[in-house]
C-alpha cells in the first residue's frame, strides 16, 4: 500500500477541509501511478491494492471514502469485491466507481446490480475521471451528512422519551411520597402515645400491620411499573390498573380532580403488567393535564368486550378535549398540545400516547379516542384475552385458607438474611426450634454442610458473596431433598428460572409468618414429596391471612 498525501488544499470541488481517501485498485501498475499522481495533486489522499482480495483487507481496514475498482484483477475479480463490500454494513456506505473496458450495456447492469455507483470506461479521459470522482464523493458527503443528521433525530428521540418516562417517574415519586406519609405517620403516631401510655400498645400492632400491608401493595405496584417483560404470560387488567391508581391517587385528588373507578370481573389480558401500567399512567397524566384549575373528574373503567376475547380500559374526563383538527394527530410521535410544543399549560413531549400505540399495537390491541371541545375526551384501549390463562375464579379455589400454627416436634431451621432486624424476628417466631442464625451465605453454606436442616429461609439478595442464589446451589449439592424457600424484596421473574427450580419456593417480603409455620409443620407432601409454597401477589389476597397457595410437588 502506498500513501500520497496532498500538500494541505481541499478537493477543489468542495470548500471544506475533509481530505477525501480514495483506493485505486487495478493490477495494472502504469495506471496505479498514473490515477496517484493525478489525484494526489488535487489533494486526495491515495491508497493502492493490486489484487481484490487486496482491496478488500484493505477497504475493510481504512474504510476510504471512494474506491477506483478495476473489473479484472487476479485473486478475485472487481466485480465480487464490489458485492462483497456492499453486503458488509461496515463498508456498503463505500462509494465504488468500476474503472473498465467492458462497456457494454449488459456489463453496465451487471455491475450496478452488484452495488457499483458508477462506472468509468477505459481509456479514460482524465477531466472525465476526475469528474466523476467529485461527483461521487459529492454523494458520500451529502450521504455522510444525512446519516449524521438521522443519527442526532434517533438521539433526540431516545432523550425526548427518557424525558417523558423522567415526567412520569416524577409523578410516581411525589404520589408514594404522599402515601408513604401518611403510612408513617399512623405507625410513628400510635409509637409516640405507646411510649408514654403501654395501654396503645395493642392499637399499635393493628396499626403497624394494616399500614404494613399498604407499605407492600405500594412497592409491588412500583415493581410492577419497573416490569417491561412481554413474556407470554397474561396480567389482570383490573388489579393492574388499581395498582397503577394507588401509586397517584392522592396525588391527583389533592390537584381537586375526581377519580371514580369501576372494575369489572375481566379474563386476563395478553400483555405484561409493566406495559399496561405505563399505558394507564401515561392516559391518567394526560387527563389530569386535560382539565384546568377549576378541578373535575377522572373515570377509568375495566369491562369485558363486547365478546368474550377482548377486555376494555377507558379513561375519560371532563377536560378542555382535543380539537377535531387534532384527532387524527394525537398518537403520532412528538405531537402534543403541551408546552411549548403545543401552547399549553403543562410541560410535554407528545410521546406519551405515541409510547402507548406502540404498546397496544404490539400486543395485537386497538387505542381510540373520542373527544369534544370543552367537554372532554375518552381514550379506550382494547386489548386480547390472554389464552390459557386459568380464570380468576379458578385460582381463587385453588386458594386454600393459611393453617394456624399448632404444636409440633422441635425441628432444625435455619435463617439467612444479612438484615440484622429480620434475623431476629424469624428467630423469635421459630422459639421453639432449633434455630441458627447466618448473616452471610458463606455462613449458611459451612453451617449446612456441618449438619442439615429441616428449613432453610433464605434470603436471595445479600451483600456478600457468594449471593443468595448461589448458596441455594451450593445447599442443593450438599443435599439435594434440602427444603430451602427462598425469601426476597425481588419479585418471583427477577430470580433465575434455575434457582427457582431448585427452591421449595418463594416469599415476597414483607411476608405472612404464618406461612412459614405452615410449611414447617407440613413436613412431607404424598408420597414422601414436599408441598411446594407458591407465593401470591398482594391483590389475589381476597383473605387477609392467605399469602400463599400450598400446591402437591407432584403436581408442578
Amino acid at each position: 500500500m502506498t500513501t500520497a498525501l496532498a500538500p494541505g488544499r481541499a478537493a477543489s470541488h468542495r470548500a471544506t477541509t475533509r481530505r477525501w481517501r480514495v483506493l485505486i485498485a487495478d493490477d495494472n501498475a502504469d495506471i496505479v501511478a498514473v490515477l496517484t499522481r493525478l489525484l494526489a495533486a488535487r489533494g486526495y489522499e491515495t491508497l493502492t491494492a493490486s489484487d481484490g482480495e487486496a482491496a478488500l483487507t484493505i477497504a475493510r481496514r481504512e474504510a476510504p471514502d471512494l474506491i477506483l475498482l478495476d473489473w479484472m484483477m487476479p485473486r478475485l475479480d472487481g466485480l465480487e469485491v464490489c458485492r462483497r463490500l456492499k453486503a458488509d454494513p461496515h463498508t456498503r456506505g463505500i462509494m465504488v466507481v468500476l474503472v473498465t473496458g467492458r462497456g457494454s450495456v449488459g456489463n453496465r447492469i451487471e455491475g450496478f446490480d452488484a452495488g457499483a455507483d458508477d462506472f468509468i470506461p477505459k481509456p479514460f479521459h482524465h477531466p472525465e475521471l476526475l469528474a466523476r470522482v467529485r461527483s461521487a464523493l459529492r454523494i458520500k458527503e451529502l450521504t455522510d451528512e444525512l446519516s449524521e443528521r438521522n443519527r442526532q433525530i434517533v438521539e433526540s428521540r431516545h432523550e425526548l422519551v427518557r424525558q417523558e418516562k423522567m415526567a412520569t417517574i416524577g409523578l410516581l415519586a411525589s404520589g408514594i411520597a404522599h402515601e408513604f406519609n401518611n403510612i408513617m405517620a399512623g405507625i410513628s403516631g400510635y409509637a409516640q402515645l405507646a411510649r408514654r401510655n403501654p395501654k396503645h400498645l395493642p392499637q399499635l400492632v393493628e396499626v403497624a400491620l394494616t399500614q404494613s400491608e399498604r407499605a407492600e401493595e405500594l412497592t409491588n405496584s412500583l415493581s410492577a411499573y419497573h416490569r417491561q417483560d412481554s413474556s407470554a404470560a397474561g396480567c389482570d387488567a383490573a388489579e393492574v390498573t388499581r395498582r397503577a391508581l394507588c401509586l397517584v391517587k392522592k396525588l391527583i385528588e389533592s390537584k381537586g380532580i375526581r377519580l371514580r373507578i369501576e372494575a369489572g370481573e375481566v379474563a386476563p389480558v395478553s400483555i405484561a403488567p409493566g406495559q399496561l401500567q405505563e399505558i394507564v399512567l401515561n392516559l391518567l397524566i394526560n387527563a389530569v393535564h386535560a382539565i384546568g384549575p377549576e378541578g373535575g373528574e377522572v373515570f377509568v373503567g375495566i369491562d369485558a368486550g363486547v365478546d368474550a376475547s377482548t377486555v376494555l380500559l377507558t379513561v375519560r374526563d371532563t377536560g378542555h378535549g382535543i380539537p377535531a383538527e387534532h384527532i387524527e394527530e394525537i398518537f403520532d410521535p412528538f405531537f402534543t398540545t403541551k408546552g411549548a410544543l403545543g401552547g399549553g399549560r403543562e410541560k410535554g413531549t407528545g410521546l406519551g400516547l405515541s409510547v402507548c400505540y406502540n404498546i397496544v399495537q404490539s400486543r395485537g390491541g386497538r387505542i381510540a379516542v373520542a373527544s369534544e371541545v370543552g367537554k372532554g375526551s375518552t381514550f379506550t384501549v382494547t386489548l386480547p384475552v390472554h389464552a390459557g390463562t386459568l380464570p380468576r375464579s379458578e385460582v381463587e379455589r385453588a386458594c386454600l385458607p393459611s393453617r394456624q400454627p399448632v404444636a409440633q416436634e422441635r425441628k432444625r431451621v435455619l435463617v439467612v438474611d444479612d438484615e440484622a432486624p429480620i434475623r431476629q424476628m424469624l428467630c423469635e417466631h421459630f422459639a421453639e426450634h432449633d434455630v441458627v442464625a447466618c448473616a452471610s451465605a458463606g455462613e449458611a453454606i459451612r453451617a449446612y454442610r456441618s449438619e442439615p436442616f429441616d428449613l432453610v429461609v433464605l434470603d436471595v439478595c445479600m451483600a456478600d458473596s457468594p449471593s443468595g442464589c448461589e448458596a441455594l446451589r451450593a445447599i442443593k449439592s450438599i443435599d439435594p431433598a434440602a427444603r430451602v424457600v427462598l425469601a426476597s424484596g425481588s419479585l418471583r421473574e427477577r430470580i433465575p428460572d434455575d434457582v427457582m427450580a431448585l427452591a421449595h419456593g418463594h416469599l415476597l417480603k414483607p411476608f405472612q409468618l404464618d406461612a412459614l409455620s405452615a410449611l414447617l409443620a407440613d413436613s412431607a407432601g404424598p408420597e414422601g414429596q414436599y408441598a411446594r409454597i407458591v407465593s401470591v401477589s398482594p391483590p389475589q389476597r381476597e383473605q387477609k391471612n392467605t399469602p400463599f397457595l400450598i400446591v402437591p410437588a407432584s403436581s408442578t
